[in-house]
């Protein structure tokens, strides 16, 4: 077995291990299958391949007990152009081997069966209890706006076959695609396993695209600018969809910015002069191919539209939905960025997403891992130690800021009674990602709507405040509080056999932002991280919230998925004036007083005089005075990790005459006391 056969195999025991100790911990019920699919689901959405997943495992039999159709999740794109289907071929064996074509045949035939049975409307019969029920609901009202259907098999086995080739019911065209253990242990190992877009433009349009490559080379990036047929643009976006654009910063909004419209109205009204009045798209690939002249791009492996999802995306539309739209005389200008470096590519996709966006505002929140604020809350989970309690010693809740941290620190200890101890220390179950904390962190900000969109969105928009947050001790403990409330509310709201029903990813953030609703936001989340658990009173008020509020969803959604009314802030609107029996005193032990508040929380904020002073200070000190400060307190080791970080920020302000946030003057504020006392 070869070195990455073994790491291949070691990940696959991992994961099947996390799934029992994750079936075991919760106490929720439900069975691998199905946590398996759940696992996979996050690691696609981390991968950007599905956005908003949700675990629905649907199996019909016939009279005999053959199986008709079988799915295990699905999801669907803004504006409902994308549908994508999961189907899961679990083995759980002790040891890896493949899955033949018969089984993989199998998988297909069940997930297209569904699909059919789903768009021709022999759906009928379905129980209003069924997961999906909702779903297939919805198909009914949305059917014409379906472009295409990525059908994923998912397996914790090998899959040595190709998918099978694209397929049609009426206008939606099927994709299918394996995700076998290879594939998903290549996403978890680098991020890079994610298979990438190949557009060979000879061989499917008969035409290379005329291309001017820029004059002076360098060992970063190649740049091409190009001309191409907006018929070609908007045939690969029929293809790919949402997947050409998930660099893209922002999401097609349909045509509800005025931008969009006056897309549409070009193409239908001057399509002659559509290149003049549009600014063009930008994109990025991994290579290309070009012909020997040089002058012609033959095909681009791994292409992205980095800025222009709105372009692309509204001349599909516009040739879709009007008929009198004559695409043909309509070309888009397109500057294409190879980048040479793949370990620079986030850096420059980044840069590139923000300086080429003229067309609306996109966030300066860099949404790498590498953003100081995840390096600090990382800095804060290192050195931060849960107090015991009488089940077990002290802990750490281990923040995975980029994936894998928790495995690679794991592998680097050789001796098995060590890993024991180090596992003792940082238990699987306090292991917590980005997304993670941006559900928790959602969910008590009351925000539940932005949570059901799904992990990445909702992380999206957490990163837009992230740079307001002061990451203190204080902060990371309320946190931990945040997540104990977040996995308990999981754990009680249960899954299958067991649940109190199929809701639970939007029931459970809307009952914590409801919880601190009716409370005031006066649970006291000091004493939750003090015992690491809540106790027995808050627990049954937070069973009896999640019973209430999972028919409220089924009382109050209209037509349609309960999920896409959770997903809209008047869900929250109506279920604060939603008259719900609560006795809170029941929970009175659980909360604070305004003096235990203002105790906690008061000292770190900073009043207007001290602000006054510390904003004079800072702008009495240039870019280089304040950088001789960075390098003594690195060298000193004076200042930790936030404050370097500060430092920085503050640099990069006050060059780009950027507003200091609070938190800024107030890491400020402790990095004076600190040098002026040297």
């Amino acid at each position: 077995m070869s070195v990455s056969n073994i790491e291949m195999n070691r990940f696959r025991t991992v994961v099947l291990q996390d799934i029992a100790d994750l079936i075991e911990s919760d106490k929720t019920g439900g069975i691998r299958e199905e946590k398996f699919t759940e696992k996979v689901l996050e690691y696609l959405e981390e991968a950007s391949e599905t956005e908003g997943a949700v675990l629905c495992r649907e199996i019909r039999e016939n009279s005999i007990g053959n199986r008709i159709h079988k799915i295990n999740g699905y999801a669907l794109s803004e504006g409902y152009e994308t549908i994508d289907l999961f189907v899961t071929v679990f083995n759980g064996a002790d040891e890896l081997g493949r899955l033949y074509s018969d089984e993989i045949k199998t998988a297909v035939n069940l997930s297209t069966r569904f699909l059919s049975n789903l768009v021709t409307g022999k759906m009928e019969g379905i129980e209003e209890t069924a997961p999906v029920f909702d779903f297939a609901k919805k198909i009914n009202t949305i059917i014409n706006e379906i472009v295409r259907v990525n059908i994923y098999i998912l397996s914790d086995m090998l899959i040595p076959v190709n998918p099978p080739e694209q397929s049609e019911i009426g206008d939606i065209k099927i994709h299918y695609h394996i995700r076998d253990i290879e594939y998903i242990y290549r996403i978890h190992n680098s991020g890079s396993g994610k298979q990438a877009i190949l557009i060979d433009f000879v061989q499917k349009f008969n035409v290379p695209i005329s291309c001017l490559p820029m004059p002076e080379k360098n060992d970063d990036y190649q740049s091409y600018l190009a001309i191409i047929p907006a018929s070609i643009l908007a045939n690969i976006y029929h293809d790919y969809g949402a997947r050409l654009l998930e660099q893209n910063v922002r999401t097609f909004l349909q045509f509800r910015g005025n931008i969009n419209k006056g897309i549409r109205d070009t193409i239908i009204k001057e399509p002659h002069m559509f290149m003049a009045y549009n600014n063009g798209i930008s994109a990025t690939a991994e290579s290309i191919k070009l012909t020997d002249d040089r002058k012609s791009i033959v095909s681009i492996k791994d292409f992205q539209i980095v800025n222009g999802g709105q372009t692309t995306a509204s001349i599909f539309q516009t040739q879709r939905k009007y008929k009198n739209a004559d695409i043909n005389a309509v070309c888009v200008q397109v500057k294409l960025t190879v980048i040479n470096d793949p370990l620079k590519k986030t850096e420059i996709i980044s840069r590139i997403s923000r300086f080429a966006n003229t067309q609306n505002k996109v966030s300066e929140a860099d949404l790498s891992s590498n953003h100081p604020f995840h390096i600090e809350l990382e800095h804060l989970s290192r050195k931060i130690w849960a107090p015991a309690n009488l089940v077990k010693s002290q802990t750490r809740w281990f923040y995975e800021r980029a994936r894998g941290q928790f495995t690679d620190e794991l592998s680097q200890i050789d001796k098995s009674s060590q890993q024991k101890k180090w596992l003792r220390r940082n238990p699987k179950d306090q292991k917590f990602a980005k997304e993670d904390l941006s559900r928790f962190y959602a969910s008590w900000e009351m925000t539940p709507w932005w949570v059901v969109r799904g992990r990445q969105k909702n992380f999206v928009e957490f990163m837009k405040i992230a740079d307001d947050i002061h990451t203190n001790q204080v902060f990371f403990e309320d946190l931990i509080a945040k997540s104990i409330i977040f996995k308990s509310a999981e754990r009680l709201y249960g899954a299958g056999s067991k649940a109190i029903g199929d809701l639970r990813y939007m029931v459970v953030p809307y009952s914590i932002s409801y919880l601190r609703f009716i409370t005031s936001n006066k649970i006291n989340l000091f004493k939750i991280w003090k015992n690491q658990q809540i106790s027995i009173e808050l627990e049954n008020l937070i069973y009896t919230l999640l019973l209430k509020i999972d028919q409220f969803m089924r009382d109050t959604s209209q037509l349609g998925l309960i999920g896409e009314w959770a997903k809209k802030e008047e869900c929250w609107k109506k279920l604060k004036e939603y008259k719900i029996e609560i006795d809170i005193t029941k929970i009175n032990n659980d909360l604070q007083s305004d003096l235990e508040i203002n105790n906690r929380y008061n000292d770190s904020l900073l009043d207007p005089t001290q602000k006054n002073e510390i904003e004079k200070k800072i702008n009495n000190i240039n870019s280089n005075k304040w950088i001789e400060i960075y390098q003594w307190g690195k060298t000193t080791k004076k200042f930790d990790i936030i404050e370097l970080n500060t430092i920085w920020k503050i640099i990069q302000k006050i060059e780009n005459n950027k507003r200091l946030t609070d938190k800024d003057y107030f890491t400020a504020n402790s990095i004076f006391k600190i040098f002026e006392s040297k």
